[in-house]
């Protein structure tokens, strides 16, 4: 039941933060941040993150489906594909769920204005290179991959283990198709983001604040003494 909930959850806050987002720049700043299209002479290249925005929309139901037949038995019939079963693995995978949505909210956070649902070529906002962006170039990416990780680490079974693997694919292709847009539409200072700031992380940059914030405290310590 527990598990159930959780994941019931985490899919309202999911949906709540994407529409609330987008509602909130179309609202307040006239801003449409859903581009998603396959209509005239780009709407191949749109094609893998339409199809990634469909597969996602499934496998929110998917979820759902699910995770109410798990609390309350509504779907008797749905075929489980059970791989493995460890209470421990499913603990683990609540953990990557949340750390996800931690990753996810800051980003949203970060991106402010520049906040879209696929690529915008006319208007795709500022470059942001701060906060959260400054030691991960693809944060709402990564909350993707670990999210649907932790959702199959809870829903160990075939299904959920087919969806992420499918999933982490596409996503990985549309970063790719992202990044060639970055670099058309900001140049240099693009280019030279990507060499300071990992993809999916960037190690030395997470070491560097640690060590930071580390001489940070030892210098007010020093001070108060």
């Amino acid at each position: 039941m527990f598990f159930s909930i959780f994941q019931i959850s985490a899919l309202g806050v999911f949906l709540s933060l994407v529409i609330g987002k987008t509602v909130y720049l179309k609202k307040k700043f006239k801003i449409n941040a859903l581009k998603l299209k396959l209509r005239g002479k780009d709407g191949i290249k749109h094609l893998i993150e339409f199809l990634s925005f469909i597969i996602v929309s499934i496998w929110t139901f998917v979820v759902l489906f699910y995770s109410l037949n798990s609390a309350f038995g509504t779907f008797p019939n749905i075929k489980t594909f059970i791989l493995f079963d460890i209470f421990f693995i499913k603990i683990f995978g609540i953990l990557l769920v949340i750390i996800a949505f931690t990753i996810f909210i800051w980003a949203l956070k970060d991106l402010g204005l520049s906040w879209r649902l696929g690529i915008d070529e006319t208007d795709p906002g500022v470059l942001i290179t701060k906060g959260i962006y400054s030691f991960i170039r693809h944060p709402i990416y990564l909350f993707f991959d670990l999210y649907f990780i932790g959702t199959f680490l809870i829903n160990p079974n075939l299904v959920f283990l087919i969806f992420t693997l499918v999933i982490i694919t596409m996503m990985h292709y549309q970063v790719l198709a992202e990044e060639n847009f970055l670099k058309e539409r900001f140049a240099d200072e693009y280019t030279k983001y990507m060499k300071n700031v990992g993809r999916y992380l960037s190690f030395t940059k997470i070491k560097g604040l640690f060590l930071q914030k580390k001489y940070s405290d030892k210098s007010l310590i020093e001070e108060k003494q």
